[in-house]
């Protein structure tokens, strides 16, 4: 075990593990809105986790509105107790705008978001293009502006601040970071599969001007953080609970083209940076060709999901890429008690953790089903069980094959 007196920072533990060696412990994440945070919201939530920790005098929680609710500035503090390795920086942008109580706007795509029993998602039902042509998408008035000098604003001294504070740094592209989420949220999550078929030169017209905006977001916002960051993160939700959305040769017709191009700009722009895919559910089939283009680490990898288990995770692809997230949100989180929860934190960290290539985190934001005394117990754990060298020899996943 190593020595407090030998404790890497949290940058170099994380860059470690990213380069498959061994740091001084496994590298913690906790805390980038929508992805790994927590959602404020009954019966627990932030305000129950805070209560827990004794934080009575937290900052007033900002949300990130546009999905879900999750906090988007959780208190320095608990980032500091749970051992969070990595800091996030994204471009700001125009404030969604109020409908009603129950209903947003949001200005950079033109889609409405509502609120479901206090979780706010895009009104697929409403989705503006869900009807459109060619020339209507041409036409269409509510393309984010890719000028906006929000984009930018104070970007390069939030990146070098976290750099010289001793953390690794993710650059989310915000806006630009998806390219066929915005196509379901402007045509419907129906009509996106549908097109690939039914009307291929539509979908290719639509597609090609969503990445054309993340490009160019992109070119707004990378060059000026690209000096202090380490990694570049994209999502497109790929996987459902038990195979993906799409037929290998749809991925490869209709999306992987897409996803090429933007990692190449990404690596263009910020040429050290490593790449981070975010996708839900089981993707397991189109794992390798998101590694030939370019795909460095995999996010939240969501361990209920079909063939999405550590061990065949671990096995299968771990020497070509690292992995960030895998404690279950499905079931062990909101529903195991605590010691279960600290025996699932040390069991991913075995399968996950030899030979480095590993960040621990939730396999997706904690939504407010799960106690505060889980969620203590799961970053607890990891700080206290995942130093290396492992307990564990790193062959456990090996059996299960």
């Amino acid at each position: 075990m190593a020595g407090e007196e030998n404790a890497m920072n949290a940058h170099d533990r994380v860059l470690t593990a990213l380069h498959h060696q061994e740091p001084d412990r496994v590298p913690i994440e906790f805390g980038a809105a929508s992805t790994s945070s927590i959602v404020l919201g009954p019966p627990y939530g932030y305000d129950a986790l805070c209560g827990y920790l004794g934080l009575s005098d937290r900052p007033t929680p900002q949300l990130a509105r546009l999905f879900g609710n999750s906090v988007a500035n959780p208190d320095e503090r608990i980032l500091e107790q749970f051992g969070a390795d990595l800091r996030w920086i994204a471009p700001d942008g125009p404030d969604l705008v109020e409908i009603d109580a129950s209903t947003l706007w949001n200005p950079n795509w033109g889609y409405r978001i509502i609120s479901i029993d206090g979780i706010n998602q895009p009104d697929d039902a409403s989705a503006p293009l869900r009807d459109a042509t060619i020339e209507d998408i041409r036409k269409y008035a509510h393309w984010p502006n890719t000028r906006d000098p929000l984009l930018r604003a104070n970007k390069r001294q939030e990146a070098r601040r976290h750099r010289e504070h001793g953390f690794a740094v993710v650059a989310n592209p915000g806006v630009g970071c998806e390219i066929f989420e915005p196509y379901t949220r402007l045509r419907g999550w129906d009509t996106w599969l549908l097109d690939m078929r039914d009307d291929p030169r539509l979908y290719h017209s639509l597609a090609e001007r969503i990445l054309e905006i993340d490009v160019a977001v992109m070119q707004e916002f990378l060059p000026e953080v690209a000096e202090s960051i380490d990694i570049v993160f994209m999502a497109d939700d790929l996987g459902t609970q038990h195979g993906p959305i799409m037929s290998l040769d749809d991925y490869r017709r209709f999306c992987r083209p897409y996803q090429a191009r933007w990692i190449a700009e990404a690596r263009r722009l910020a040429p050290h940076a490593y790449v981070m895919m975010h996708s839900c559910g089981d993707f397991y089939a189109l794992i390798p060709d998101l590694i030939e283009i370019g795909v460095d680490i995999l996010q939240p990898v969501q361990p209920k999901a079909s063939h999405m288990e550590p061990w065949r995770l671990k096995h299968d692809f771990g020497t070509a890429l690292s992995f960030m997230g895998g404690l279950d949100t499905q079931e062990l989180l909101p529903f195991g008690t605590s010691e279960e929860v600290r025996a699932g934190a040390r069991a991913l960290i075995d399968e996950y953790g030899a030979g480095g290539g590993f960040i621990f985190a939730p396999s997706h934001e904690i939504l407010p089903d799960a106690p505060p005394e889980n969620i203590a117990a799961m970053y607890g754990e990891a700080l206290a069980y995942g130093r290396y060298p492992l307990r564990t020899s790193g062959d456990r996943g090996l059996a299960h094959h």
